[in-house]
């Protein structure tokens, strides 16, 4: 009996180990390292220090596990000159629009993240909360656009990322712009290839979908 016990105690604790592993989350090196292997490298003169901001470190990371991290990824650093940490996505907040170069600031930063793919050039925006008028003109590809916005207190026309995919159907580019929910007011938009969606959300487990703005952003 002693030694059936014995073995019934061995196989138990370590099939509690084994659920233990399979069951643990993943730490903040081994999700960097995930991101890093998918392509997801920072941008010269940043660390994992960069990362690494919130109040309680790491466990932040493992609370969220993935999600943080790729929402963290799309930000910039939270010092001068405000370095994206990578070209890989962008963490936008909705609520950003004050201003004449609002819209500028939008458009520079859906272009940073296509690789080249979407150039937006000679980019100018008109923003009037009061008159309640705003708009966007750029050139791509030697086509001139001028985009009529939706103005709506200091909130984003979401119809812009729309638009955005539109032009990426148009030119017939390898990536596609992609939306990630992150809860809150802002989310992260991606640009990546069928390919490179199915290695993220396999490796992270995120929700990450092609963007359609409406329904998701408006």
């Amino acid at each position: 009996m002693g030694i059936i016990t014995g073995l019934l105690g061995l196989f138990g604790c370590n099939s509690k180990t084994n659920a233990d592993k399979k069951n643990s989350k993943p730490t903040f090196e081994e999700q960097f390292e995930t991101f890093k292997q998918l392509g997801f490298t920072l941008n010269q003169g940043i660390d994992t220090s960069d990362i690494n901001r919130w109040k309680n470190k790491h466990k932040e990371f493992e609370d969220q596990p993935y999600h943080l991290m790729y929402q963290t990824l799309g930000s910039t650093i939270e010092r001068e000159p405000w370095t994206p940490l990578t070209n890989k996505c962008w963490d936008f907040d909705l609520e950003a629009i004050e201003d004449h170069g609002a819209y500028v600031d939008i458009m520079k930063n859906i272009s940073r993240i296509t690789n080249g793919e979407l150039l937006f050039e000679n980019i100018e925006d008109y923003v009037n909360i009061e008159e309640g008028k705003a708009w966007v003109s750029f050139t791509c590809k030697g086509d001139s656009y001028k985009w009529e916005l939706k103005v709506d207190n200091d909130w984003a026309d979401g119809g812009i990322f729309d638009k955005v995919q539109t032009l990426a159907d148009k030119y017939k580019t390898k990536g596609r712009f992609t939306f990630f929910n992150t809860g809150g007011q802002d989310f992260v938009l991606g640009y990546y290839t069928s390919e490179e969606l199915e290695k993220i959300r396999q490796a992270t487990g995120l929700e990450i979908v092609w963007l359609k703005a409406k329904g998701q952003i408006h």
